[in-house]
């Protein structure tokens, strides 16, 4: 061997003569390709060990069972795992870079600006450290702000009857904006009622005839609270997702709805590739941990996005 050139685990390998394989990846089938190719595509984190792979007589192995690729399939994991190590050492690093030299400069802005540069620092600061925004380091942070409203995915008969003093009772739901304070919710009305909708958290005033129209509302800021204190619950199912899937980078959009019970009710995963799986079985696992306040009316949704990678 020459001085200063490494063994090629592929081409040094001669067990990976020959031979084609088809492999199956996301339910469609690809190939014939040779050993040494699929080897490769291991190395590269293409492939996963358990992918099924199959000589072509319509049986399919787990490609890190088969006795050509079982070394292959660990090495090529453990050089993967070390360059993704490596990788987010680096990122790291570059990031305590940026922050350091962004001290530096806010720190010389105010001793130039005086009490305005202060003001200007402090807000940097504080935009800095939203919990809402955070980085959680390895590759995964939050990519979007998250969002409260009410879905078009919310079912109706989610909602609970609001009864006044007189006693509950058999309603229909109409649906109306919440009213001030970050608040919003759904308007109610019981049999017969015939007056007109006052401001969103009271009783409605005008015209009644056999009851009252009653604003029932969620909480948004305390909705908002419990997402910043919680989200950090999430990564461990992205990171086992960025774990299971090296190659996978971007965004996943999530958004689950909040019951009357103050419980999490519903998830969607708005990706086509975790509609199902561990992925989203691992996220709604981690949220009926959530706790919110409990509310009546209609219920609200909370929509935010992860990122994977950089």
């Amino acid at each position: 061997m020459a001085p200063g050139t490494e063994p090629n685990p592929i081409n040094d390998d001669p067990a990976l003569e020959g031979g084609e394989w088809l492999f199956r990846r996301a339910g469609e089938v690809f190939g014939p390709v040779d050993s040494r190719t699929l080897a490769a595509m291991l190395y590269r984190g293409e492939l996963e060990p358990t992918t099924p792979v199959s000589s072509g007589d319509g049986h399919w192995t787990p490609v890190g069972e088969l006795p050509p690729f079982v070394v292959h399939a660990k090495k090529a994991q453990a050089a993967l795992r070390v360059e993704r190590e490596v990788t987010g050492a680096r990122l790291l690093r570059q990031r305590r870079g940026r922050r350091k030299a962004l001290a530096v400069a806010a720190a010389a802005l105010l001793l130039v600006a005086g009490a305005i540069g202060g003001a200007f620092l402090m807000a940097r600061r504080s935009a800095g450290t939203n919990p809402l925004l955070e980085d959680f380091g390895a590759g995964i942070r939050i990519a979007s702000v998250a969002r409260v409203g009410v879905s078009s995915r919310a079912a109706p008969d989610d909602e609970i009857e609001v009864p006044l003093d007189g006693g509950p009772g058999e309603g229909t739901p109409g649906a109306g904006p919440g009213g001030g304070g970050g608040a919003r919710g759904a308007l109610r009305r019981e049999p017969g009622l015939t007056g007109r909708g006052g401001p969103a958290g009271r009783a409605a005033s005008g015209d009644v005839s056999g009851g009252e129209l009653v604003a029932a509302q969620f909480d948004e800021r305390k909705i908002q609270s419990v997402v910043a204190r919680e989200q950090r619950t999430l990564v461990p199912c992205f990171r086992a997702e960025a774990a299971r899937s090296p190659e996978f980078r971007g965004d996943v959009p999530i958004e689950f709805a909040i019951g009357n019970d103050g419980r999490v009710a519903a998830l969607w995963v708005d990706d086509p590739r975790f509609k199902q799986g561990a992925l989203r079985d691992c996220l709604l696992q981690a949220l009926h941990g959530w706790r919110f306040d409990p509310f009546p009316g209609q219920r609200p949704t909370v929509s935010l996005a992860f990122r994977i990678g950089q």
